[in-house]
């Protein structure tokens, strides 16, 4: 059994089925593209453009995730900058869904999230970064430790 069916059970409850989301469609190419990294790095290239990919893709499903139980669960939905009052400080939306979880007292989710969004920044805008295979694990247990934490009930 693949890792991704592995942790299927724990995403499927009587009120949501996830598989039916594009936010666990996102999770299941991340674990794939981390299985088969090896097979698909282009030629001319090295292993740091699979891993910034893979370390990418881990932390957009886990934001995507993170909106729709936010969302569905809590009825919160980030503001777009139109939205803010004039007397109001603007955060990015990506922020406002790490301090909404920690608000309703996700704060394993909001630190994972966060973490996460520490590679992807050193993954996304420092091409000459050496990620190590250790940061591209560490990424998907990110990922996985946040899709277990937050249930749909």
């Amino acid at each position: 059994m693949n890792s991704a069916k592995m942790h299927l059970s724990f995403l499927r409850g009587d009120l949501m089925n996830i598989e039916l989301y594009p936010q666990y469609q996102l999770y299941l190419l991340t674990l794939n593209l981390l299985m088969l990294k090896e097979q698909i790095i282009p030629e001319n290239c090295d292993e740091w453009c699979v891993n910034a990919t893979i370390i990418n893709r881990a932390y957009y499903s886990s934001l995507l995730f993170c909106e729709l139980w936010l969302e569905d669960v809590k009825h919160f939905k980030p503001k777009a900058p139109w939205e803010f009052d004039e007397d109001e400080k603007r955060r990015g939306e990506h922020k406002q869904v790490r301090d909404a979880l920690f608000d309703f007292g996700q704060k394993i989710a909001q630190k994972e999230l966060s973490d996460l969004a520490s590679l992807r920044k050193k993954a996304d805008y420092n091409p000459f970064y050496d990620i190590s295979p250790k940061e591209v694990n560490s990424a998907i247990e990110h990922m996985e430790n946040i899709f277990r934490q937050l249930e749909f009930q």
